[in-house]
């Protein structure tokens, strides 16, 4: 079955050398632009692609010329024609005639369908544009029957060409099928193509018989009188034939759909039992096999963008809906393939290329689907928060339980730290009169309580993890609090550099709950008295796994804090320097799982610092921040701090 005229009410055909024989009311009576057959004439039908990688529009044209002649005759001298030749060289080879097998002349008949693309698609890009220029060109010198500029150049260098030609030929005919919407677009071609504004036809709204001929004549032994006065009735809305008026695209959309469906099942003619359900069920198949192969947002796209919400068509400026297919990671050529397909149609208004959907026909199939789409979206996304909600509560209680344990168990360390520690202070100052016995007996405190700290700065780190993701700061807060006096109010013999680091881990725990209680000042009095603590370690000579890591977390806060005070530049510094302290700490081959995690947040931290910063590896950066943390078991929910980074991260990345 053969596509019908194009895709509204009307359609411009335009004859050029009008002695074809082709009248206005055999077009009509045909009702349809790719199914002629007058007699006489070989019929050769043109659809030209304008994509940089196809042929040049008048190689496209005489390889279409080329198939479709081999069905109809034989040209009376074969391998006359040239390689890159125009196309008025092509048809006017001296004494190359084409007969059919009677030895009648055959008479080309180019038609070119849908030609108004030359407006719309062919105007995408620089490409497209310049191989309509020359498609313009070659046509006209055809059309015109004029050699074309480079013949006669080279007719003046070499006399002998002439031979090779016919220049008194006409036997051809040219046939335009375009929308009448782009007459305007036309009239512009008559300075170079005047013989365009000649013979000109409109294909209106068919009525029965009409609409009946448009059906049997393209089907032939497909489908019989029965079944296609079946299918105008059907198109027609149950209407009897003399009564009929009959819409051309949708009459051509039910023939294709049915032709379809009778491939599909195998069948040698359409039967009226194909003709079962509705207008809207043979629509809503074409509209599900056009965006079969799509991604699914582009059917969000075109369902909320292209119709409105009473459910009339919309059209949409070309570029922003190309921009909006590319963010729905759609194919480079899907409006193009939408449009081949005849969901989609480009025209322009006002200097202005737009989008819109076909015909309006198509309206109630799509505002069916949005309305399906909408139910399931609200139903998947209502599940979603009872999920949420769900796993809120579970893990707040969880956590909650948790917290108590933790809380007990550090209140217990604190106080035994302390005890530790005075005991071990007054035992040194008894056993100054023994000096190796006091020795011994300060070690073994000094052991003890680095010990306890180690514990105290443990925990202190697990609670944070624990509690942070619910909201539950104060208890974290106090418990720094408690642990930062402690290491103040130890006395000056007794602080070892691993008291010190343990000193600057408390006040950036501290830090960090202020600045997340929105602290800010007081929180960067504490991450600054940190970064003290740690660069007076490193300038006393402290090369230590241990300081470098005390380190990294200090300049870690410290990036923190900038954000918060919007010093994107100030806090990517702070990162990067975070990063380096980090190095030494992850070269060997089984990193500390704590490290790593600091490597996780610093990488989110560069990567935000990078985005508000506008600089071109904020993305790279983002990207491999979330691959670390999906290999912290950030995604099986198992190490929640890992878990909240990779949230932030995703946002980042959808911005």
């Amino acid at each position: 079955m053969g596509e019908l005229a194009r895709r509204v009410q009307r359609t411009l055909l335009t004859v050029l050398f009008g002695q074809s024989g082709l009248g206005k009311t055999s077009i009509l009576r045909a009702g349809i632009v790719p199914r002629l057959r007058p007699e006489g004439f070989c019929p050769v039908y043109v659809r030209i692609d304008y994509s940089a990688e196809s042929p040049a529009p008048s190689e496209q044209i005489k390889q279409a010329i080329f198939r479709a002649t081999e069905a109809t005759g034989q040209w009376t001298r074969p391998g006359t024609a040239v390689e890159g030749e125009s196309l008025w060289e092509f048809l006017h080879h001296r004494d190359d005639i084409l007969h059919d097998a009677a030895g009648k002349t055959v008479v080309p008949l180019l038609i070119f369908d849908q030609f108004e693309e030359i407006f719309t698609l062919a105007q995408a890009d620089d490409a497209g544009r310049k191989r309509a220029q020359q498609f313009v060109e070659d046509l006209a010198d055809l059309v015109e029957n004029r050699p074309p500029k480079a013949l006669e150049a080279r007719l003046e260098l070499d006399d002998s060409i002439t031979e090779r030609f016919d220049f008194n030929r006409a036997d051809y005919r040219i046939l335009i099928a375009l929308r009448e919407d782009y007459l305007a677009h036309l009239e512009s071609m008559k300075r170079s193509m005047p013989s365009v504004t000649q013979n000109r036809m409109r294909l209106a709204r068919m009525n029965g018989r009409q609409a009946l001929a448009a059906v049997m004549k393209p089907g032939g032994k497909l489908i019989s009188q029965e079944v296609a006065e079946a299918i105008v009735r059907f198109v027609a809305g149950g209407s009897e034939l003399p009564n009929a008026e009959v819409e051309p695209s949708l009459l051509s959309l039910i023939c294709r759909e049915l032709n379809n469906t009778r491939i599909a099942q195998g069948k040698s003619e359409i039967s009226a039992d194909l003709l079962a359900g509705s207008h809207d069920t043979i629509l809503a198949e074409f509209y599900e096999r056009a965006l079969a192969d799509q991604p699914p947002a582009l059917r969000k796209i075109i369902e909320d963008e292209l119709l409105t919400e009473s459910g009339y068509r919309e059209s949409l400026a070309e570029e922003r809906l190309r921009r909006a297919f590319d963010a729905a990671g759609a194919a480079p050529d899907a409006l193009a393939t939408l449009v081949n397909r005849r969901l989609l149609r480009i025209e322009e208004r006002l200097d202005v290329r737009r989008v819109e959907l076909t015909h309006d026909v198509l309206g109630g199939v799509v505002r069916s689907s949005r309305a399906l789409r909408l139910e399931r979206e609200a139903l998947d996304q209502a599940e979603m928060k009872l999920a949420a909600q769900r796993e809120r509560e579970r893990t707040t209680r969880k956590a909650l339980v948790r917290a108590r344990q933790i809380a007990v168990a550090c209140a217990v360390l604190a106080v035994g730290a302390v005890i530790s520690a005075v005991y071990g202070y007054q035992s040194a100052q008894r056993a100054q009169s023994a000096e190796a016995n006091a020795q011994r007996v300060q070690k073994l405190a000094e052991a003890s309580r680095g010990e306890a700290e180690k514990l105290v700065v443990y925990l202190l780190d697990d609670f944070y993890d624990e509690l942070a993701p619910v909201g539950r700061l104060d208890a974290v807060g106090s418990l720094a609090k408690s642990a930062v006096a402690y290491y103040e109010e130890l006395p000056a013999e007794l602080r070892t550099p691993a008291t010190r680091r343990n000193h600057s881990q408390a006040l950036l725990r501290r830090g960090g709950v202020l600045l997340a209680q929105g602290a800010t000042e007081e929180a960067g009095k504490s991450i600054d008295a940190a970064e003290m603590i740690v660069a007076t370690l490193r300038e006393q000579g402290d090369a230590s796994m241990e300081t470098a890591f005390a380190s990294a977390r200090a300049r870690d806060a410290k990036g923190n804090l900038l954000t918060r005070q919007t010093d994107f530049r100030g806090a990517l510094k702070a990162y990067r320097e975070a990063l380096a302290f980090l190095r030494p700490v992850l070269a060997g081959s089984a990193a500390p799982s704590p490290a790593k995690l600091l490597e996780l947040q610093v990488l989110a931290g560069v990567g935000a610092s990078q985005l508000r910063l506008n600089e071109k590896d904020a993305k790279q950066s983002l990207v491999t921040a979330q691959e670390l943390a999906r290999s912290l078991h950030a995604l099986d929910l198992s190490n929640l701090p890992a878990t909240e980074s990779y949230l932030a991260v995703g946002q980042w990345l959808a911005e």
